[in-house]
């Protein structure tokens, strides 16, 4: 016997220099509030003139608050996000998924797993219109960096195959990077130039890509396009998010490689979580095929079976010599192969 097995697919790297300002006039034109239901399409346009003028590339949009400082947005309402995100991408900007607000209490007390849960209604809503996502705004204030750690492998475990961000307040703790794949650092407000290139610094010296997130709290302003700039003159930065000027950061390469699932991995996690209800319909499909009750295109047979497990095989005959068929078990492995018999 030959058995053929499926082999996992090859991802491209995604490369990207990140532009945004997500503070315009602080809140009055802040794209953090673009999923908000108390927001119009009017001011929408508004901001997209100001995003298009400062030459943003991408637009960062929070997916649940309740900041009194900002618009709600407490639940996925899966179409109009997708018209809103629409609106961006038609404009040339890519949306960033910030996944939580801070000083947004009533969404804490309803514990981690509950984010957990919001955040995959997101994936499941707008995954396919998102640039990257950004867990966490301010994560320190209210998780842990276990909990940050965990917000990010439950998204992983998802299925997400995009850069996932980590923001924190002023500082860099090491500790709430470990599971991110860029840094979204916030310098921390009025700082002279030595001291904002000593946190760009800071951050640079943990080797992974940085964003430098937060810097000013009006993004079109001389002084913050201008520190944009002394941003992207650093190796190692891929973006800003509080204005730039007329430079260019890093490019960003990145590539998770298998992170996505596959229609295989899709199925496997199908079979997993119905398992007793596949086991019932195997062995109907067993009887039928020994009793020869319907002319099947296969032969389908336990290939063994007990009281904890068992494996389904179904066999199509190709030729005198060459069979071909698919094995499904119950702890989620599904495989392709053939077989070759020698007269």
């Amino acid at each position: 016997m030959l058995t053929l097995a499926l082999l996992g697919q090859n991802f491209p790297n995604v490369y990207a220099d990140y532009k945004s300002t997500f503070l315009i006039e602080r809140d009055k034109y802040s794209t953090l509030n673009w999923l908000s239901d108390e927001t119009s399409n009017h001011w929408r346009d508004l901001v997209i003139e100001k995003l298009n003028a400062n030459g943003d590339t991408h637009a960062d949009v929070m997916a649940r608050s309740y900041d009194s400082s900002f618009k709600e947005v407490s639940s996925v309402n899966r179409v109009a996000w997708r018209d809103r995100l629409t609106r961006l991408r038609n404009k040339n900007l890519a949306p960033v998924m910030w996944l939580i607000s801070d000083d947004s209490p009533q969404a804490y007390k309803q514990g981690l797993q509950n984010q957990i849960d919001y955040q995959n209604q997101v994936v499941d809503a707008v995954d396919d219109l998102v640039s990257h996502y950004v867990v966490c705004l301010e994560c320190d204030e209210y998780y842990s960096a276990q909990e940050v750690n965990v917000l990010i492998q439950n998204l992983r475990n998802k299925g997400v195959n995009k850069p996932i961000g980590v923001h924190l307040t002023p500082g860099v703790k090491p500790e709430y990077y470990a599971q991110a794949d860029v840094i979204y650092l916030q310098t921390g407000f009025n700082l002279s130039e030595s001291q904002f290139r000593k946190s760009i610094e800071e951050a640079l010296r943990l080797g992974k890509p940085v964003v430098v997130s937060e810097y000013h709290l009006n993004g079109t302003s001389a002084l913050a396009k201008r520190y944009g700039d002394i941003a992207c003159s650093y190796k190692g930065v891929v973006g800003t998010g509080n204005g730039r000027g007329s430079a260019t950061c890093e490019t960003m390469q990145w590539d998770r490689g298998q992170t996505t699932k596959s229609e295989w991995d899709r199925w496997e996690d199908f079979v997993k979580k119905n398992d007793q209800e596949l086991y019932v319909f195997a062995l109907a499909l067993v009887t039928v095929s020994a009793a020869n009750l319907i002319n099947l295109p296969f032969m389908a047979t336990f290939n063994y079976a007990t009281e904890n497990y068992y494996e389904l095989m179904m066999v199509k005959p190709i030729t005198e010599t060459i069979d071909t068929g698919v094995t499904i078990r119950n702890d989620g492995k599904v495989m392709v192969f053939g077989n070759w018999r020698f007269k």
